[in-house]
């Protein structure tokens, strides 16, 4: 099984707002929010884990490279400083959706790193060559963990470590701009000794199997030049899907289709509501139904497989389709009154994923989207000094 062990973090000094230097994960960042968290702060972690691309750039003089010098010229300058011990730490962030209140958090720890799908460690979704490829190089010239991986696992350890240290005052507690509150504290010696040997079931990849697939790479390359260290380990989030789950949210499809490209399956059935509308009548029903919209109306119908992601992507391929992702709602309306064919899907039950992913099946990428996202910023971990 999975063994989640302390760390020595890296850490913003006290004195920085872990608002104005903290970001979401790099993957959900577009470009313009990475522009506007750049003006934030000077310190902010944007700058290191997705630099932006200069004219000139070349390998070993490129946004990789800054990074590097970035994360070591902060560290000399005290702005990131290290814990003074290895330590676990209780994660919570409190949201709303819909006005629905939520919680969900875990433990975070150094991970030991093994191979998908053989032990204690199961992915969800296939990855990409390119988003593999760049966390690679970037864990390679900055020689650290920027990101924890989010797993769903841990049960009967993670919760109780979690409410354990809602009872004391919280070593870092801000909101983020989308209303999040997130909270970090330190576990003591018995309470992290507890959850490392409780750590006895299977755990499933919610967030960051690009992240995961490149720290594999990295730990055999580095295995093989000098043999095991910190590469053997990479930082990871926990989540207990009992007592601290996740939410899980759609991710919809839009397509440069026309619904005349559609060929086969049941006919659409006509929508008499708005996209929100349809986006919340989906997400009642639950998997099974997809809807579409283009500038011209609203439809359902049933999707003809499981999950709806796998049976959508051989209809998007079958029809030669360019795809995007997007989870905004806002951002589908605008692509929709652009002229584009939208499919919106239901969110996926954090049942469904996990009994899937330990049955050893994968869904297409882009299936889920667990919010809210882990605040990237809060720690870090040094392979120089792990």
């Amino acid at each position: 099984m999975a063994a989640l062990e302390p760390f020595r973090a890296l850490l913003y000094a006290p004195s920085i707002d872990p608002g104005l230097v903290t970001t979401p994960p790099y993957d959900v960042i577009s470009p313009a929010e990475r522009q506007r968290l750049e003006r934030l702060h000077p310190y902010n972690i944007i700058s290191i884990i997705l630099g932006a691309e200069l004219p000139g750039d070349q390998p070993g003089q490129d946004r990789y490279s800054r990074s590097a010098a970035y994360l070591r010229d902060w560290i000399a300058a005290g702005v990131l400083v290290y814990d003074d011990r290895p330590r676990l730490f209780a994660y919570r962030m409190d949201y709303e959706i819909g006005g629905v209140p939520g919680s969900s958090g875990g433990v975070i720890g150094a991970l030991e790193l093994e191979p998908l799908g053989s032990g204690g460690i199961h992915p969800h979704e296939r990855t990409m060559p390119r988003p593999r490829s760049d966390r690679l190089e970037l864990m390679k010239t900055t020689e650290a963990n920027l990101e924890p991986i989010w797993l769903v696992g841990g049960p009967g350890v993670v919760g109780p470590a979690v409410t354990s240290a809602l009872q004391r005052g919280a070593l870092i507690d801000f909101v983020d701009p989308a209303g999040v509150r997130h909270r970090l504290w330190r576990l003591d010696e018995a309470e992290a000794a507890a959850v490392s040997r409780g750590m006895d079931s299977p755990l499933v990849i919610a967030d960051g199997h690009h992240r995961y697939a490149a720290a594999l790479t990295y730990r055999d390359e580095m295995r093989a030049a000098h043999g095991g260290g910190p590469w053997d380990r990479t930082l990871a989030l926990v989540s207990d899907p009992a007592e601290e789950p996740p939410a899980l949210l759609a991710i919809h499809r839009v397509t440069d289709l026309h619904r005349d490209d559609l060929s086969g399956g049941a006919a659409p059935e006509p929508y008499g509501g708005d996209l929100a509308s349809l986006a919340n009548h989906l997400a009642t029903v639950g998997p099974g139904t997809v809807g579409l919209a283009d500038s011209s109306g609203r439809w359902t119908m049933p999707s003809r497989g499981t999950p709806d992601t796998a049976w959508l992507a051989g209809v998007l391929d079958t029809a030669g389709a360019t795809v995007a992702y997007e989870h905004d709602l806002d951002e589908v309306a605008a692509a929709v009154a652009a002229g584009s064919l939208a499919f919106l899907l239901a969110p996926i039950p954090i049942e469904v994923v996990i009994t899937a992913a330990l049955a050893g099946e994968v869904m297409p990428p882009k299936s889920t989207l667990f919010w809210p996202k882990p605040r990237t910023g809060l720690l870090l971990r040094d392979h120089q000094l792990s």
